[in-house]
C-alpha cells in the first residue's frame, strides 16, 4: 500500500510535465504570432503612402485576423494553465499521504 502513493506522486508529475511542454508550446507559437504581427506592421508604416489605400486595407484586416488568433491561443494557455493548477494540487496531496 504505501507503493501506491508513490505511485500516484509518479503519475502526477508526469501528468504535470505533460501540461508543462503543451504550455511552452503555446507561448512559443504566440511569440512567433507576435513577430509576424510586428513584420505586417512594420510594413504597412514602411509602405507609408506609397501603396493604394486597397492594399493598406488588407494588410491592416490581416493583422485583425493575427490578433484575433492571438486571443485563441491565449485561451488555449488559460485552459493548460488550469490543469496544470489542478494537477499541481494533485501534487500536493500525494505528498501530503
Amino acid at each position: 500500500m504505501t507503493n501506491q502513493p508513490e505511485s500516484k506522486l509518479s503519475f502526477d508529475t508526469q501528468v504535470m510535465d505533460v501540461h508543462l511542454t503543451g504550455l511552452q508550446a503555446e507561448v512559443e507559437a504566440k511569440l512567433r504570432r507576435v513577430r509576424k504581427f510586428r513584420e505586417h506592421m512594420q510594413k504597412i508604416d514602411a509602405a507609408g503612402g506609397r501603396t493604394n489605400r486597397q492594399d493598406r486595407e488588407k494588410v491592416a484586416r490581416a493583422l485583425i485576423a493575427q490578433v484575433k488568433e492571438m486571443l485563441d491561443a491565449n485561451l488555449q494557455v488559460r485552459e493548460t494553465l488550469q490543469e496544470l493548477l489542478q494537477t499541481a494540487e494533485s501534487v500536493l496531496e500525494d505528498v501530503r499521504r
